[in-house]
């Protein structure tokens, strides 16, 4: 039913992210989520915060008006 996308292929551990809204926290990629559920899912920790996890679908990741990757 779903499957990763061709850019989801490109989501890997160590990828920046930050929201579109405030850039000034850092999201990093630590992992794929849950596999329970068909959409694929990553988990992400505060840059400098590592105990500040998150779990995010792929979609929302590589949705420019939720969040966006950093170099």
């Amino acid at each position: 039913m779903f499957r990763k996308t061709k850019l989801a292929a490109q989501i890997k551990t160590g990828d920046r992210f930050v929201k579109s809204d405030d850039s000034t926290i850092v999201w990093v990629v630590a992992g794929e989520g849950s596999g329970v559920t068909p959409i694929p899912h990553y988990q992400v920790v505060q840059e400098d915060r590592q105990t500040r996890r998150r779990t995010l679908s792929e979609q929302t990741l590589l949705d420019r008006d939720f969040y966006r990757r950093i170099d």
